[in-house]
């Protein structure tokens, strides 16, 4: 058989080229009908993250109580010199008020003022100087400065020990929030030729996770937060990069810097194929770490149906029906667990739209209806719709059922 193939069906270069393609597609872990993950495009609109609000100031007027605290900084400066760690009290106590009054920029040199003499009366890694990371970030997110925050949340970070051992609580706070600040703003951007950048930031997160699973000192608290963020990781990274990659040995076009040598596969696009394992992987070892963590079962049973592992996910499922039963009587888009969710603080464009819809037994939505058509694009909302694949709802914890209609308050990020 092999000799009647090899004399009667000879294949050509290009047909070769295209056989190899074919045989790579079928041993790839996802299709091209891979859902989009809940929370990238569309949210809900409750529940996006928002900035606190200016405090209004009943006392005086806002912009005389700001100019005489300014004064009286002055005064201050004058007796005391410029780097008196007295002064940096004061300093925080002028910026808050600059924020209440809506005064950005002011509110931002006056944090930076005081953060500065924090570093010269206490050295470059003391703790003082926390607080007033904290105030900036607060200021950040109000302001919708985007890079500040991202700049500040990473200086935060070093100065608690960059992630590394011996972990703390505070060290993992300000881990898990450089994360979704960073997560958060690889969401908006292409990540064509960030290859590197993005696998840094993947496996040093990574590794942090496996320690702080494996340390019986922080594990209980910490290992769920950093396990979910690393799956929200790979939900992203299935959508941002597309399904099957483009390889220069078959494309002679392709200039990607990362294919300058014709036997080296870019490891972000490897990562990729191996998504479905490093997932179910991250998900078990949590399971493990809480076996009857309501949470924990979710985020297990939405990976594998996510991936259309219906017989593996209704286990799990099934399982955390029986802790929080309410919740399966009706359906929700993946991933629920753990939850994708942009900040719409760094949103201006964000849109809200109602939208009516069933969800048959199988998680797809069908006759998706917005109600209110007030978005400029309902076109490409009404696409997102149906790319969004949804946790079934539960019969007595048992089989899947349709849904006859869902209403649900959205936010749609362009």
């Amino acid at each position: 058989m092999r000799y009647i193939l090899a004399s009667h069906f000879y294949l050509g270069p290009m047909s070769l080229q295209y056989l190899l393609f074919f045989l790579s597609c079928l041993s790839a872990p996802a299709w091209g009908d891979t859902p989009m993950p809940f929370g990238l495009e569309l949210g809900y609109a409750d529940e996006a993250p928002q900035p606190a609000q200016p405090l209004s100031e009943e006392a005086e007027p806002l912009p005389v109580a700001l100019d005489e605290a300014q004064l009286a900084l002055r005064d201050l400066e004058r007796q005391l010199g410029p780097y008196h760690p007295g002064l940096a009290a004061q300093t925080i106590d002028v910026a808050s008020l600059a924020v209440r009054a809506e005064k950005f920029d002011l509110a931002a040199s006056l944090y930076d003022k005081a953060l500065h003499n924090a570093r010269i009366n206490n050295g470059l890694y003391g703790d003082q100087q926390l607080p007033i990371l904290r105030g900036l970030l607060d200021l950040y997110l109000l302001s919708g400065d985007r890079q500040g925050f991202e700049e500040r949340a990473a200086y935060q970070l070093r100065l608690m020990g960059s992630g590394l051992p011996p972990f703390d609580a505070a060290e993992l706070q300000a881990a898990a929030q450089f994360f979704d600040a960073t997560l958060d703003a690889l969401m908006g951007v292409s990540w064509a030729g960030r290859g590197n950048e993005i696998l840094v930031f993947h496996d040093r997160f990574e590794a942090m996770t496996d320690a702080v699973c494996e340390s019986s000192s922080v594990q209980a608290g910490w290992c769920e937060p950093l396990s979910f963020r690393l799956g929200q990781f790979y939900y992203v990274l299935e959508y941002k990069l597309d399904v099957f990659v483009d390889d220069a040995r078959f494309e002679p076009r392709y200039t990607d810097p990362e294919w300058q040598f014709m036997g080296r596969e870019p490891r972000l696009e490897a990562l990729q194929r191996r998504l479905f394992r490093q997932g179910e992987k991250n998900f078990s070892r949590l399971v493990a770490v809480a076996p009857n963590d309501h949470d924990a079962l979710s985020a297990m049973a939405d990976w594998y149906w996510f991936y259309r592992k219906r017989s593996q996910a209704m286990e799990f499922y099934r399982e955390a029906c029986r802790l929080r039963p309410a919740r399966f009587s009706y359906p929700a888009p993946l991933p629920e667990y753990p939850p994708i969710k942009r900040w719409q603080a760094f949103q201006p464009a964000a849109q809200v739209g109602y939208v009516s819809l069933a969800v048959n037994e199988r998680g797809q939505a069908r006759d998706a209806q917005w109600v209110e058509e007030t978005q400029e694009r309902p076109g490409r909302l009404r696409r997102a719709m149906r790319n969004t694949l949804f946790r079934p709802a539960l019969a007595n914890c048992e089989e899947t059922n349709e849904t006859e209609r869902l209403e649900l308050k959205l936010v749609f990020f362009d």
